[in-house]
């Protein structure tokens, strides 16, 4: 298992279609490595959460092709698939007083799960999951 802390990117897109392929080349240009991306749409327009490497930016690059984004520091938890372990992430950080925000991830065929986790506080929700000990 491993906790480590990413930046989450919301961006507001257009609804149509192309519109996904255009953005994510502008990933491609930067090299910058998409490790998890979850999409939300609401009639004409689309938010597009995404997480990056904590050490990788990309705000300028969005900025100067013209994107309205909001940039949020995030938990990564990957953790072996198993049944029961979202309702754990929820239990440790509401035990702990901590608010989820927003989730996304998933988990393949094989043993592995992918989670990405925005909360009020990540520095109380780093200690509190660690300390847990159910995901060592």
């Amino acid at each position: 298992m491993a906790i480590s802390v990413v930046k989450q990117y919301s961006v507001f897109l257009i609804n149509e279609p192309g519109a996904l392929k255009n953005f994510a080349e502008l990933f491609v240009r930067e090299n910058v490595d998409v490790i998890a991306i979850s999409q939300d749409v609401r009639y004409d327009a689309a938010v597009v959460r995404l997480a990056i490497k904590y050490e990788q930016e990309i705000s300028h690059a969005l900025t100067k092709a013209g994107f309205t984004s909001v940039k949020t520091d995030a938990i990564c938890l990957d953790a072996p698939n198993r049944v029961g372990l979202i309702r754990d992430i929820g239990s440790v950080l509401s035990n702990n007083g901590i608010n989820i925000t927003t989730i996304y991830g998933t988990a393949g065929a094989g043993t592995d799960s992918r989670w990405i986790i925005v909360v009020n506080d990540i520095t109380k929700a780093l200690n509190a999951l660690e300390a847990s000990g159910l995901f060592n």
